[in-house]
């Protein structure tokens, strides 16, 4: 039996509940913010160790190693469901580690993977298109996977995977006809929207970005060559000025240190290479690099060639030795070859005589990779050497290139069809 005691504690911790209780009722609409700032430092709280896990193992993920993030989804992550706040950190696990299980081919697993996602979400229309996908791909049940796929793209044709899986399918059965369908819809819908991460391309951005500049080498003979020759560029001319301040006993403080380099040692490093006057400077830097001055700069004008290849084209109205093509930003083009035709002459520049950066070299193809300033560079003199260049009015820089989409390499012929709607 209760003591008397302890009743009257009990009585005493119930009222105080209560009290706290209409404390919180009563200045709760006047201390909303107060409120609202705990509820916001609780949801980071939660939310900022999952986000900088997820950070770190999608990052294992696109090196191919998914282990880890595998184990982390099955084990403690298990219980996290879709209403849960950070279900879609959870999604973005899901999703790279079945395009990594994709792209090394392990199907079987894919399967798997996809029919438990599928289990969290059955709304999820990408844990579906991988589910088909796997199926395809296994050989006991490519009819259902394929018959898959192509029920679900009826049922969402804008789903990115789903176009993407469905469309391969299709050229891979020799299905042209339908696969026709499927690439129409999506060059249209790539008219709407733009995700190149997602192989969604405006068709329109591939004529965007693009300039040509064209290089001279200078003839240097006299003295007043090799003075001018620092003089118009900004950076010899800043070092000649630490040359000779050095030279002649003035401060360098003004200086920064460069390559490791402190003021002094830069200026010592250029006198024992004989740098003591401009003219000798200027001969020091002629025969160790190339010379060269920008000709023009323009944005080209476009062509389709006879075998569909894409067509720069510039005016050509001065003397020119070297030739840098920028490409546009943030997209996928591949470059299988290229070539250059000045009037009656046609050369084919090997791809490895062309420097390129920011871009990639895939085997025989060079690519822009998403890259935001990828340009190529490469020596014309061998083109200019012969007779037919003479009294030309434009050249032609002529690229086999492609577009990587999600219905894959899209040719330049389909650029120009999007670029007159």
């Amino acid at each position: 039996m209760l003591s008397k005691k302890t009743i009257v504690i009990g009585n005493l911790l119930s009222l105080a509940g209560a009290l706290l209780f209409l404390t919180l009722f009563f200045i709760g609409p006047d201390q909303s913010a107060l409120i609202n700032s705990f509820g916001s430092k609780w949801v980071r709280a939660y939310f900022s160790p999952h986000q900088s896990q997820t950070e770190g193992l999608l990052e294992e993920v696109r090196k191919g190693q998914i282990d880890r993030a595998k184990k982390l989804v099955q084990t403690k992550w298990q219980s996290i469901a879709k209403k849960d706040r950070v279900y879609p950190l959870k999604r973005k696990l899901l999703l790279a580690i079945a395009k990594e299980l994709h792209r090394q081919g392990q199907y079987d697993e894919l399967y798997r993977w996809a029919t438990q996602w599928q289990k969290l979400d059955r709304r999820d229309i990408d844990a579906i298109a991988f589910l088909y996908e796997a199926l395809y791909r296994l050989p006991d049940q490519k009819i259902e996977g394929l018959e898959g796929l192509k029920r679900e793209w009826w049922r969402f044709p804008y789903n990115s995977m789903l176009t993407r899986f469905y469309y391969a399918a299709l050229m891979e059965q020799g299905l042209k006809d339908d696969a026709k369908v499927v690439y129409k819809l999506a060059i249209d819908k790539m008219r709407l929207m733009s995700d190149p991460e997602e192989g969604l391309i405006d068709l329109t951005q591939a004529f965007k970005g693009w300039k040509l500049t064209l290089y001279s080498t200078p003839i240097l003979t006299s003295d007043s060559d090799y003075e001018s020759y620092v003089n118009s560029r900004e950076g010899l001319a800043r070092t000649w000025e630490l040359i000779n301040d050095f030279l002649k006993g003035r401060s360098l403080t003004k200086y920064p240190t460069q390559h490791g380099l402190t003021p002094t040692q830069q200026a010592k490093y250029w006198v024992r290479q004989g740098a003591l006057s401009k003219i000798t400077f200027g001969k020091l830097l002629a025969g160790m690099r190339k010379p060269v001055k920008v000709v023009k700069t323009q944005r080209p004008r476009f062509i389709l060639t006879n075998e569909h290849w894409l067509g720069l084209v510039i005016d050509l109205d001065s003397k020119f030795t070297a030739l840098r093509v920028d490409l546009p930003p943030g997209l996928n083009i591949q470059i299988g070859a290229i070539r250059l035709r000045i009037g009656s002459i046609v050369q084919r520049i090997p791809l490895d005589k062309i420097e390129v950066k920011n871009m990639d070299r895939i085997g025989a193809v060079l690519s822009t990779a998403h890259s935001a300033d990828p340009y190529l560079s490469f020596s014309v003199q061998d083109s200019l050497s012969s007779g037919g260049a003479k009294n030309n009015t434009n050249i032609v820089v002529e690229l086999d290139a492609q577009l990587a989409t999600l219905v894959g390499n899209i040719p330049p012929a389909d650029w120009f069809m999007s670029n007159k709607d």
